[in-house]
């Protein structure tokens, strides 16, 4: 009753020694062959690939419809997944990973390599900054939605001349438009504000500073009176088209000229410490010295002049005088006299 299983125990054991011994035969006599292997394979030791020579395909992993999916290149020593390397690790398609690290330069958007980190395939067009593995140059856009943080320069252009320059490292830190800045802010071009407060002077056409206000780069002569922020010089002309109000003094160096068709009128006194000339921008001389005051008509005419008080006014016209002697005189002119007449009765 057993002998049957005996017998199909025996066949089945010779079976199994014959497709092992096969096995091994192959491997052992077949191994530099191509060979196909119909099931699965492991092993628990070590998995070789020695080709007899180097190929790009040396290892190949395909799906079931044959198309390549791995790539062992034993010419280069690449590694491709997803297509066929061109660098000594390649992935085409989406990767990831829990951390990426690397000793070296990252390149991103392309596969050449270049001293620097960068995002995009162009170089840098600073040589003096760009140099290192910790260097990232962005070819493309940047945003950033939260706060950026820099401790070094900052600068927005191209060409030598910066359209934006940030510079943090001075002792006084310092901001340029359109230039390096060698203040605290600087704009090298037209700037336009809705407006302008400054808590110091202001300096225009000049960066040197003083302890006043003013257009141009000229020193005060009058150091007793401009000293602060709020006294202004203006070392070139000014031109005032509506109404000026001065409440202090007004003192001028030079010549003082109202030569427009309009009225001019001083409320208070009008004191002149050196000659009046009326008429005529160059005073005449007499024996060498300017007259004290001087008024030239238009043309070669007659100089006409008036003198007198309101329409009402009935003590007419009195000029003082000084005699040859150097005793006061006084000139009127009375109604229907063809001559002035002098006397010492004063004007008023």
């Amino acid at each position: 009753m057993n002998k049957p299983k005996g017998l199909l125990g025996s066949i089945v054991s010779m079976t199994t020694v014959f497709v092992v011994f096969s096995f091994v035969f192959v491997f052992a006599l077949g191994a530099n062959a191509a060979s196909t292997v119909g099931t699965n394979m492991s092993t628990t030791g070590t998995f070789l690939v020695n080709p007899a020579s180097n190929s790009a395909t040396s290892v190949r992993f395909q799906n079931a419809a044959g198309t390549n999916y791995f790539f062992g290149d034993s010419t280069n020593s690449r590694i491709g997944i997803g297509g066929a390397p061109q660098t000594v690790f390649e992935v085409q398609g989406t990767a990831s990973a829990s951390y990426l690290m690397t000793a070296n330069t990252l390149q991103v958007g392309g596969v050449s390599s270049a001293a620097y980190s960068r995002f995009g395939t162009a170089t840098t067009g600073y040589t003096n900054f760009i140099t290192t593995t910790n260097d990232l140059l962005i070819s493309g856009d940047l945003e950033v939605d939260a706060t950026a943080q820099f401790d070094s320069f900052i600068r927005a252009g191209t060409g030598t001349t910066p359209a934006f320059f940030v510079d943090p490292t001075a002792t006084v830190k310092r901001v340029g438009i359109g230039t390096l800045p060698g203040t605290t802010f600087e704009v090298q071009g037209t700037a336009s504000a809705s407006y302008l407060k400054t808590a110091n002077s202001l300096q225009v056409a000049g960066i040197a500073t003083v302890a006043y206000s003013r257009f141009g780069t000229n020193t005060t002569g009058t150091t007793g009176e401009l000293d602060a922020a709020n006294d202004l010089l203006i070392s070139g002309a000014l031109e005032v088209d509506g109404k000026a109000s001065i409440a202090g003094n007004l003192q001028s160096s030079g010549r003082f000229i109202l030569d427009t068709a309009a009225s001019h009128s001083f409320v208070g006194d009008l004191i002149l410490t050196s000659q009046l000339t009326v008429g005529a921008t160059t005073a005449s001389a007499s024996g060498g010295a300017g007259y004290t005051a001087q008024f030239v008509g238009p043309g070669t005419g007659t100089a006409s002049f008036y003198f007198g008080g309101n329409d009402s006014a009935t003590s007419g016209t009195c000029f003082q005088l000084k005699s040859t002697t150097g005793a006061w005189i006084y000139m009127r002119f009375y109604q229907g006299v063809a001559t002035p007449t002098l006397s010492t009765i004063r004007c008023h």
